[in-house]
């Protein structure tokens, strides 16, 4: 017969379970996620970088029992294969004790329900010591001495969890109170876009989180508020029983967003580097700005975001990791996913090609033209534009073949690689604005050199039509003016 041997891990596990890759930004917002489960309404984080530093995360929860808050501090303390509730953001059942003791060799926990009060404790450096897995029991009195433990109090029930001994943090920051509020801005932007859609109370209660009393906004990153937003229709993908939704959303071009528009937008440093599918499990935002590698990152593609909803019951097919920061989606959705990415990306390339140009009759001249040569492109003057027609045959058979000279250095000097990085970096064009007198001087060198040939309502229509008169809002005054037929 086989015999057995238990195998008791050792305490120096706690030490190599610190190298999970948690930062700070994502260990306190899988503490909040705890939050959310335990039917939280507000969520508190106050720390402190001078004396005996520390971060506290108070939240008005259902609080837990002594047994609760025992099964909360064991690893894996609940199966990630177990039935979960819709709210419930937990998945390893590892969550609260990875995140805290990857920033803290302290952790702490005391709970409140039906006016009772238990805290316990994991001591790294106890543990080791000790040799054994020892949890630290808190009698009322120390829980009540603790740092902000007056905050859990407030309320009826509630959690609170301390963490003390910063080493992480002390060592990435060297002086910990500027380090501490550093890091904390960081943390705020954060949880205000992964929590974006509980702070506006999608999930149909009220939810608030605080640092040091200040509030924390929500920042959509599919800015879904603002009336230039394109959402396209939801899709629906049934799998296993359950119902996952995608909704493409494409962003208004940067002319219309505002300084505050585009800091929710730029999610990972750019717009290109922002675009891709946003995963939200149960209204929680995990994963964004990303194709899976189903199609590339382009610039014309970036402002095109997908929204995907997914419930936390197929948590099993999108091997999400126990940070909730990586997932990858199964074959049957990852190749739905792939049958609409063209889709998807296409109304943000029309937003780009057609970006700012008023409708006129009959085609635009534009100055410049663009020239296709299969795997390459370039930019020539058109040659038949009003401006450089009447240039050219003002300026004689001498002047016009200096004019070409001009223009075949202007075409080959055309500096395209420093206008494809200003706009790779959401740089925004913005022309020299012509004011009337100078329109006028140009209209009337125009009618000059070429009016007589046309005619003057014929000269005026084919200007209107030509930049830089196309977008000028009183060019057809101007031009009828010069031309004398106002």
């Amino acid at each position: 017969m086989t015999e057995t041997i238990t195998m008791v891990p050792d305490p120096h596990l706690m030490e190599s379970m610190r190298a999970v890759g948690y930062t700070l930004e994502t260990a306190i917002a899988d503490l909040i996620d705890n939050s959310v489960t335990a039917n939280a309404t507000r969520v508190d984080l106050l720390f402190s970088g001078s004396g005996e530093s520390y971060v506290a995360i108070i939240d008005n929860g259902d609080g837990m029992t002594a047994t609760d808050a025992q099964n909360a501090m064991r690893l894996a303390g609940k199966s990630s294969r177990s039935g979960r509730a819709a709210n419930d953001l937990g998945r390893f059942g590892l969550g609260l004790k990875t995140a805290s003791i990857s920033q803290c060799r302290d952790l702490t926990v005391v709970s409140k329900k039906d006016g009772e009060i238990h805290g316990y404790r994991w001591d790294l450096d106890y543990l080791i010591e000790a040799g054994t897995w020892s949890l630290l029991q808190l009698s009322e009195d120390e829980c009540r001495a603790l740092p902000e433990f007056v905050e859990l109090d407030k309320w009826p029930a509630g959690t609170l969890v301390l963490w003390r001994k910063l080493d992480q943090l002390e060592a990435a920051a060297g002086d910990m109170a500027s380090g501490l509020d550093e890091s904390m801005v960081r943390v705020r932007k954060h949880l205000g876009l992964v929590f974006h859609r509980y702070l506006a109370k999608e999930h149909g209660r009220s939810f608030d989180i605080a640092i040091n009393k200040r509030p924390i906004e929500g920042a959509d990153p599919l800015l879904q508020s603002h009336r230039a937003t394109q959402p396209g229709p939801i899709e629906k993908i049934h799998v296993e029983g359950e119902v996952i939704e995608l909704r493409p959303f494409t962003l208004p071009h940067l002319n219309k967003l505002s300084t505050a528009d585009r800091q929710r937008a730029q999610v990972d440093g750019s717009l290109r580097d922002s675009q891709g599918f946003y995963i939200y499990r149960e209204k929680r935002l995990v994963i964004w700005g990303t194709w899976f590698r189903i199609a590339p990152k382009q610039e014309l593609g970036k402002l095109a975001r997908v929204r995907v909803d997914i419930p936390n019951t197929l948590d099993h097919l999108w091997a999400l990791d126990i940070k909730k920061a990586q997932a990858v989606p199964p074959p049957a959705i990852r190749n739905r996913l792939r049958q609409v990415a063209d889709n998807i990306v296409g109304p943000s390339r029309r937003v780009h090609e057609y970006r700012g140009r008023r409708a006129a009759v009959g085609p635009i001249s534009h100055l410049w033209d663009v020239v296709d040569d299969r795997t390459s492109f370039r930019y020539e003057i058109n040659r038949n534009h009003p401006a450089v027609l009447a240039l050219d045959g003002s300026m004689g058979a001498e002047g016009s073949s200096i004019l070409e000279s001009l223009f075949s250095l202007l075409e080959q000097s055309f500096p395209v690689e420093d206008v494809y990085n200003r706009l790779g970096q959401d740089g925004v064009h913005q022309p020299a604005l012509v004011d009337d007198d100078e329109l006028a001087v140009l209209a009337a060198s125009l009618w000059e050199s070429i009016g007589g040939s046309l005619g003057a309502l014929v000269f005026v229509e084919s200007m209107l039509n030509s930049e830089p008169f196309n977008n000028h809002p009183r060019a057809r005054g101007i031009l009828e003016s010069a031309a004398n037929c106002s």
